[in-house]
């Protein structure tokens, strides 16, 4: 029977089982063809075993991530609604910037960009409207971090 005193002790075991899984796929991976090997072999290597468990394991892994972070927002949700709230008010203002990023589009193109691999413009623009985002919450970050103290200072 799994007691109060043991949930720690099997976290970590779980913890470091994960991460050993984790580093040995990614050993597996690391150790496949770089993309200057010829077409054949890396399409070999995409096809093979040792890609399917680095795949599958990670798709597991977000997959468990995400039942588990909508379990503990449902959990908070119940327990401490008026931050749960925010919480969530926070995230679409995040999605709100990364539409209008993604509505607002890019100059940039797959051959602009000199990629070595072309992708699509759909790739493109999502991938810059996600960057910007991410600038966005960056900014917004580092200045609350320097004007709320200068604020608080004030208000003493």
């Amino acid at each position: 029977m799994i007691s109060n005193k043991n949930i720690p002790l099997f976290l970590n075991i779980l913890k470091a089982t994960l991460a050993g899984l984790g580093v040995l796929f990614c050993i597996l991976v690391i150790g496949g063809p770089n993309v200057n090997e010829k077409i054949e072999v890396v399409e070999a290597f995409r096809d093979s075993t040792k890609m399917d468990l680095a795949i599958y394991y990670m798709i597991g892994l977000i997959s468990a991530g995400v039942v588990l972070i909508l379990l503990f927002f449902l959990i908070q949700l119940i327990t401490q609604s008026k931050k749960t709230v925010m919480s969530i008010i926070g995230i679409l203002a995040a999605l709100v910037i990364y539409l209008i990023f993604y509505a607002a589009g890019t100059s940039d193109t797959s051959a602009s960009l000199l990629l070595k691999n072309p992708v699509s413009d759909g790739v493109v623009v999502t991938t810059t409207a996600g960057l910007y985002t991410v600038g966005v919450a960056l900014f917004a970050g580092i200045v609350a971090i320097v004007v709320f103290p200068i604020i608080n200072f004030f208000k003493k």
